[in-house]
């Protein structure tokens, strides 16, 4: 006799995708999901034997993407996105409407079903870095941008 319950499919790492307006290839490797925190306020109302705990101000943690570049230099859109926050050679800065983007982040199941989608609102390059120059290493060179952003859906 079967109790009638499914098997639940967990998600599995490789099967998502990161949208970033602008980038026309990307080929992320890697990212993460978004993470909210709460700082916890505790106060004593009068009478009462202990503190009382709420929820304070929230903080949304900044996300690493990792990517790897096209040799042919099609794909600069990192590169682009910092020169809209800040030219140093003209020695200007951006207006946050110039650099902010949404970034969507999607998970899919194993047909390729979009399954959850998390928009990024206001986001922003914080760190764009690379691999090390290293002679005896034949990995593919990455691109690392570190995004902060104002809060997502």
């Amino acid at each position: 006799m079967r109790s009638g319950n499914m098997p639940k499919s967990l998600y599995q790492n490789w099967q998502f995708a990161i949208e970033v307006n602008g980038f026309d290839v990307a080929l992320f490797k890697k990212g993460q999901e978004p993470k909210t925190e709460f700082e916890e306020v505790a106060f004593a109302p009068a009478g009462s034997m202990f503190d009382q705990k709420v929820a304070g101000r929230v903080k949304f943690e900044d996300i690493t993407l990792e990517k790897g570049i096209l040799q042919d230099g099609s794909d600069e859109a990192a590169r682009e996105w910092t020169k809209k926050q800040v030219d140093v050679n003209a020695v200007v800065g951006g207006m946050p409407n110039d650099y902010m983007r949404d970034i969507d982040i999607v998970r899919y199941d194993r047909a390729g079903n979009e399954t959850r989608r998390w928009t990024l609102h206001g986001a922003w390059v914080k760190v764009l870095e690379y691999d090390e120059l290293e002679g005896a290493n034949t990995d593919n060179t990455i691109e690392k941008l570190t995004i902060s952003y104002q809060y997502w859906t």
